[in-house]
């Protein structure tokens, strides 16, 4: 009897362990903030790279120029066919031997942990004296969660497990949560009100800007009529072909406790994977602290 249990208690004790909740701080990684674009360093075959730091895409994109400088092998069975808001193309993956971010090896957030790359067209390949070679998304950051600070231009990647549900956060100030929804595994989209209609944003570093798009225009009612007058702008994504947007001024945005009186946002009739409204940009991030919690769903804003 007292064996047994003695051995009952032994594993109550292992499943109230495993239950814990644990988060573990694993690097934090300096970025690089130009005109809106918040790019980051990582080593690409032990070969210095720059990513834009891209919560909004599901694959991490290389450039095919980064393919011929860094050396990447190209797979002979496997190609990708990206379709971003340039336009769409299939190329062969890259493979890259080895992935790191801040001396933290990355692998994809998939059965066989592979270091994958889809090869795309980025038409915005420099920044000022930066030479853009991807985009880094979510199979590659979703392992971990992100506390992204802009002010302080820096990322720190933590490793959570266990249980960590609700306000497990280890910040000592105030922090809130956002209503968020989650359409496919990694995408975090957020809630928010424009002029008094409630749309779904999602959460996108890799966007300098905040921008409407086609389905958030249906709803708002905003025919090319009503925005006909506003500024005009070219703006580039994923993909061979540049999108063209206007800027539109709105009576109100609110996202969770926050209300922006008369936001200029960009307009373009886009359409976006997963199907959302509008994607809420960089530009929302500038002033805030901001943990992106991959593991449980979450994201928090420090007040």
């Amino acid at each position: 009897m007292r064996i047994a249990l003695a051995l009952l208690l032994a594993a109550l004790s292992h499943l109230a362990a495993q239950a814990a909740c644990v988060v573990t701080e694993r690097a934090t990684v300096p970025l690089t903030v130009v005109e809106g674009v918040v790019m980051v360093p990582a080593l690409v075959n032990e070969q210095h790279a720059t990513f834009i730091l891209d919560t909004g895409a599901q694959r991490t994109v290389v450039t095919r120029d980064a393919v011929a400088r860094l050396a990447l092998s190209l797979d002979e069975w496997v190609a990708t066919t990206t379709r971003g808001v340039g336009g769409i193309e299939r190329h062969r993956n890259a493979n890259p031997n080895a992935f790191t971010l801040g001396n933290v090896r990355l692998e994809r957030r998939t059965r066989t942990r592979d270091t994958s790359m889809t090869v795309g067209t980025l038409p915005l390949t420099r920044i000022g004296p930066h030479q853009i070679d991807g985009l880094l998304g979510r199979d590659f950051l979703s392992p971990f969660d992100l506390v992204l600070d802009l002010r302080r231009q820096r990322v720190t990647l933590h490793e959570v497990v266990g249980d960590c549900s609700g306000r497990f956060l280890p910040w000592r100030g105030a922090y809130r949560a956002l209503p968020i929804e989650n359409p496919t595994d990694t995408a975090l989209v957020v809630r928010l009100e424009l002029d008094g209609v409630r749309l779904r944003a999602l959460l996108d570093t890799g966007a300098s800007t905040t921008v409407l798009a086609a389905p958030g225009m249906a709803r708002l009612g905003l025919t090319a009529e009503k925005l006909a007058g506003g500024q005009a702008g070219r703006a580039s994504g994923l993909g061979p072909r540049p999108i063209t947007m206007v800027r539109h001024v709105f009576r109100e945005m609110r996202i969770g406790q926050e209300v922006f009186h008369e936001p200029a946002l960009m307009v373009a009739p886009i359409r976006l994977v997963p199907i959302v409204d509008m994607l809420l940009g960089a530009d929302w991030l500038a002033n805030k602290t901001v943990w992106v919690s991959f593991a449980t769903r979450q994201v928090f804003v420090a007040d």
